[in-house]
């Protein structure tokens, strides 16, 4: 019994805990998905490695106007760039995946240090370990996400150190100065937003100084002290600021700016994206000021709920009599609600979920896991112990059984709290990442064999294929997949009105077979057998009206419910001045997708072109108000307008 009591000390279990994530991550890193964010990071990673590789002269990761790249640190995606460069490997995805579980594992190990600085049990720490690998939303983004896990890791350590730094007071190691500055360093190197943790700092420094006032008075009495916890807070400020500047070839631009220009986009980013927002399709910069609030309380396992429930009761109520936790818990308490408040109050743009705000959810981890450990310090009674046990063991148990389920495609969980996955499908953004499309692409490999195909997607991962001589792959919009050539295509069920979604009439007779999750389509494979659709929009495009709309009628009989045919089959008529057509193909496209902008805009031309300018313009005006970012209508709209006031 003793013997078996030194095998199961606490550090042990914390030691075993990690080692257990680390087999979990070596085995699951080569069978990860390729997200969208790696098509879009690994090449701009590429082209910042270039220049310093040219020593400056190639600036094209300095010309970025449309996807704002320069302005992303993203050291960890840079780092991968220069290990495949350097060392020519051939799987470039496949350095990134385990370099993402590599930086999530150190997540896991602060948290867990910091879990043994709050409790001093190390039991507490290997909980710790269990509840990040059983959240869904943060295991499953370990590989593939180096933007977010690294920050969420760099955050982490920062406040652990920070931590370990003031309890230090007066005299703080040299160590744990370094170690703070770097570790803030690290984090701005990935994102800007680290910057914050120079505030925490001084936070920090206010707060233990408040609960132990002595401590001021050690500080400055004795000159050594003085001089040297100066010396310590500029090696950290320098430290901190500067080195998270070195790999970012923006920031070296201009040291004392460009991180502060990066700083003022990041907040109020102006590229805005559709989400599926509580059964609505709206734009990310309309998104209501609860869209943060609302995904954690969704999107996040009961048990960290549960757990973190239990640590804000306690908390409040021993906050007048215990003081030696005092500091340590209010300020990790101060780091997880600091972030999502002050992102609500500016009005930031937030999309894809809490994606862009990972970093709050290790602290939550944290919080959760210290709730249940002062929760069974509190328990007396061993079968209410076990009975609380065994609640949290099940409650464990139904994201872990998610996660085996659905990996890759894992990251996707919403909690019982919100109805579970079944419910949240055409409510909430699904698969925002495209993680579905590897076991489409990896089917579509196998059975087209050495046939030349060309594959199209609504998404940029076209990794999947460029080791395929005879396949080609281009970028389509779902809806409108008959612009383009195409023999099979790859959708994610992304970027589609959740009406149209839920009445099941976006899906088309060319689908071969749907991927599903938890009973929900995600991603289809399609197959093109006959290309009637595509000629006929090039026929109609160089003018050829009789012969387009013959082979757009063959082809709408066979995918009746594709409204960019219909649309087109109504912009012929338009122009055919051939009004009934085009009131018959409008009613009966509508019938399919009401809120379809292009109806609205050709009904608009109509109007407009039988001098209807004030019907024209409240067509207009409506589906502005669907589509703000509609261009073609705002234009349109312009010019309706100077011809009511020209005829005033």
């Amino acid at each position: 019994m003793n013997k078996l009591k030194d095998i199961f000390t606490g550090r042990n279990t914390f030691a075993a805990s990690l080692g257990l994530a680390a087999i979990i991550l070596l085995f699951l890193a080569p069978r990860a998905a390729v997200n969208v964010d790696e098509q879009l990071h690994y090449p701009h990673a590429q082209k910042v490695v270039n220049w310093y590789f040219t020593g400056g002269a190639d600036k094209t990761c300095l010309e970025t106007p449309v996807t704002n790249l320069k302005y992303y640190g993203q050291s960890v995606d840079n780092f991968t760039a220069l290990i495949n460069r350097v060392f020519q490997i051939d799987n470039e995805f496949l350095t990134r995946h385990f370099t993402g579980a590599f930086f999530f594992w150190l997540l896991l190990l602060f948290a867990g240090l910091t879990g043994k600085q709050l409790t001093g049990s190390y039991y507490v720490s290997a909980l710790i370990v269990v509840f990040m690998l059983a959240t869904p939303r943060l295991f499953g983004q370990a590989f593939g996400n180096l933007k977010d896990i690294p920050f969420a890791t760099g955050y982490l350590a920062a406040i652990f150190f920070m931590i370990k730094f003031v309890q230090e007071l007066p005299q703080p190691r040299w160590t744990t100065a370094v170690w703070l500055g770097l570790a803030i360093a690290f984090t701005n190197s990935v994102r800007i937003g680290g910057l914050v943790l120079f505030g925490y700092l001084a936070i920090a420094m206010v707060l233990i100084i408040l609960l132990k006032p002595f401590l001021l008075k050690q500080i400055f009495s004795t000159k050594s002290n003085f001089v040297r916890l100066s010396g310590q807070m500029l090696t950290v400020v320098l430290t901190g600021y500067f080195a998270g500047l070195v790999f970012w070839p923006f920031a070296l631009q201009n040291v004392f700016v460009n991180p502060f220009e990066s700083l003022r986009v990041m907040e109020h980013y102006k590229v805005s994206i559709r989400q599926v927002f509580e059964g609505e399709w709206l734009w990310s910069t309309q998104l209501p000021w609860y869209y943060l609030p609302k995904w954690l309380l969704i999107a996040t396992p009961g048990f960290l709920l549960t757990g973190f429930a239990v640590f804000s009761g306690l908390f409040f109520f021993q906050l007048k009599t215990n003081r030696k936790q005092l500091f340590t818990e209010l300020f990790l308490f101060f780091t997880l609600l600091f972030p999502v408040v002050y992102v609500m109050l500016i009005g930031a743009n937030l999309y894809s979920g809490y994606r862009q705000m990972l970093f709050v959810v290790p602290v939550l981890v944290i919080l959760a896991a210290l709730g249940f450990y002062n929760l069974f310090t509190l328990l007396k009674n061993r079968f209410l112990f076990a009975g609380v046990s065994v609640a949290l063991f099940i409650m464990v148990l139904i994201p872990v059984k998610h996660q085996v389920l659905t990996f890759p495609v894992d990251y996707v969980y919403f909690n019982q709290l919100s109805g579970g996955n079944k419910k949240a499908w055409a409510n909430y953004e699904y698969d925002y990442y495209f993680h579905g499309v590897k076991e489409a692409a990896e089917d579509l490999i196998a059975q087209t064999g050495g046939n030349n195909i060309i594959v199209a997607s609504n998404c940029n991962l076209s990794n999947y294929f460029e080791k395929l001589p005879n396949a080609s792959f281009r970028y389509v919009r779902f809806l409108e997949r008959s612009s383009e050539d195409w023999d099979y295509g790859i959708f994610g069920v992304n970027y589609i009105h959740p009406r149209l979604l839920k009445s099941g009439k976006w899906k088309s007779s060319q689908i071969v077979k749907t991927y599903y999750h938890h009973g929900n389509p995600i991603v289809v494979l399609m197959k093109r057998t006959d290309k009637s659709d595509f000629e006929g929009i090039n026929l109609a495009d160089s003018g050829n009206y009789p012969e387009a709309t013959e082979l757009l009628e063959k082809a709408l009989k066979a995918d009746e419910n594709n409204v960019w045919l219909i649309s087109y089959l109504a912009k012929i008529s338009l122009k055919q001045n051939d009004f009934e057509s085009f009131n018959r193909y409008l009613q009966q496209g509508r019938a399919v997708y009401p809120e379809y902008e292009p109806f609205f805009l050709l009904e608009a031309q109509q109007l407009f072109t039988n001098g209807k300018l004030n019907e024209a313009k409240t067509v207009l005006d409506k589906v502005l108000t669907i589509n703000p970012y509609y261009n073609v209508a705002a234009s349109m709209l312009n010019e309706v307008k100077k011809k009511l006031n020209d005829n005033k």
